[in-house]
């Protein structure tokens, strides 16, 4: 955790944008006003373009032009470079950005040169790992989920930007005339929400996505059926045969060394996913050896999973069994690393490997309990186990997203991730990769 007051304390946001080392999934942020930068390269917008990252901004919108016409022309024109804009109408007066698996930044910083360097600003930037052990990170997601379902928010386009040329000139001008001339009307914000309606919100929200995307992956199960590989074992379920070939594709066909241009890939086949999953499949089937180990996956680490999680096993797994649990979790060993040492009991170590962390981390995870007293044990069991198969999303809705079930670091792609090794007749694995590679075959699904 930081606390950045630019030249109160010496330090500034741009002392906090990630580089290329970072693993980052993209970027949201919701910057009420903005202006242009002189030095461009070391602004927000900028570090996104460095890195490839994708940027969902949202700006206000209203008649006295909060956002500068040059800003509002930079990031429509790299529209084509995955930045997307939106504007909300008149009561967007928010400060934060979130840099989805580095960190968030929550102050009172507009996208400006002053707000970034010379001002008296003051905020707080909040790592990964405090996002995750704070519980801030539920808070945080359903922010933007809530942004991304305003009706009244509406993407920047070049009509929108001749508007606010024509009002900037407006500027010196009574504000009523400026009013007049606006062409989105004015809003009264949003209405009054009590936490209760929010949370069906979103787990509907949650429901629908889920679903859709699990018709999705079985669609590409009923593709797979017939066309596995000759090196995998007719007996492997199709499920994890679907998991596996996303995995193979995104690691061998999207990925570009340290990138992975999941979005490009989105842009190119959003108008025909179809098409590219076949291209993706003839890929898949007439390979002679496993492109990424999937072979391992098949035959070894899923079996284990299985195993582990049976129903009679799952409440007794011990330290040494839970660990190789999450040693063989995509999700889970790709989240192990961002997580602080101190958090894993080694505060005298600043580095240590994948491969030894995860024993601490399975050794700290058991000993942690939610607010019904559970351990992830218990979690798991509940999840798996505690109702109809038709309601297992809503058991794992609650797991990952209600305050009361979930644990720290770890989330929903661990969790579904597991549920597709353990019961894949109920649903393929699914996991932050899975979805990647949905997206970079043309789907339009969400990244959890």
């Amino acid at each position: 955790m930081k606390f950045i007051a630019n030249r109160i304390n010496g330090v500034h946001l741009r002392d906090i944008l990630p580089s290329t080392k970072h693993d980052i999934e993209g970027v949201y942020a919701a910057i009420a006003y903005g202006s242009r930068s002189v030095n461009e390269k070391e602004d927000l917008i900028g570090n996104c373009l460095e890195n490839k990252l994708r940027l969902d901004i949202w700006m206000r919108y209203d008649h006295t032009v909060p956002v500068a016409v040059p800003v509002l022309k930079r990031l429509l024109n790299n529209h084509r470079n995955n930045v997307f804009c939106k504007l909300i109408p008149d009561y967007l007066h928010a400060k934060v950005i979130w840099w989805k698996g580095y960190g968030a930044y929550i102050g009172s910083a507009n996208l400006t040169d002053r707000a970034w360097i010379t001002n008296i600003e003051a905020g707080i930037f909040l790592s990964e790992d405090d996002l995750q052990t704070s519980g801030m990170i539920i808070e945080i997601e359903g922010f933007f989920e809530r942004l991304q379902e305003l009706d009244v928010a509406f993407p920047l386009s070049e009509e929108v930007i001749l508007e606010m040329e024509k009002l900037e000139q407006l500027r010196g001008d009574t504000d009523d005339k400026g009013k007049s001339q606006r062409k989105i009307p004015e809003w009264n914000g949003p209405s009054f929400e009590n936490k209760q309606k929010a949370h069906d919100r979103r787990k509907e929200s949650f429901r629908k996505e889920w679903h859709e995307t699990l018709t999705t992956l079985r669609n590409i199960g009923s593709e797979l059926q017939d066309r596995r590989p000759s090196w995998v074992n007719s007996e492997t379920p199709v499920e994890w045969q679907v998991d596996q070939f996303l995995h193979a594709y995104y690691y061998n066909k999207v990925s570009d060394g340290l990138r992975k241009p999941f979005e490009d890939f989105y842009q190119l086949n959003k108008k025909n996913p179809q098409s590219a999953l076949e291209d993706a499949i003839s890929w898949w089937q007439a390979t002679t050896t496993p492109p990424s180990k999937e072979d391992l996956t098949f035959n070894s680490s899923a079996p284990y999973i299985r195993e582990k999680l049976r129903k009679e096993n799952i409440l007794t797994i011990s330290v040494d069994e839970f660990s190789r649990i999450c040693y063989d979790t995509h999700a889970t060993k790709d989240h192990v690393i961002k997580i602080n040492l101190a958090t894993l009991g080694r505060p005298d170590l600043s580095t240590l490997s994948r491969d030894k962390r995860i024993p601490l981390f399975a050794n700290w995870l058991l000993s942690q309990h939610n607010k019904k007293g559970w351990d992830v044990r218990k979690l798991l069991h509940f999840v798996l186990y505690e109702g109809n198969d038709e309601s297992l999303w809503e058991r794992l809705y609650a797991a990952a997203k209600i305050d009361d079930y979930s644990l720290p670091h770890y989330g929903l792609n661990s969790l579904a991730e597991l549920v597709g090794w353990a019961r894949p007749e109920v649903a393929p694995p699914r996991n932050g990769r899975t979805s990647k590679a949905l997206r970079a075959l043309g789907y339009d699904v969400r990244i959890y």
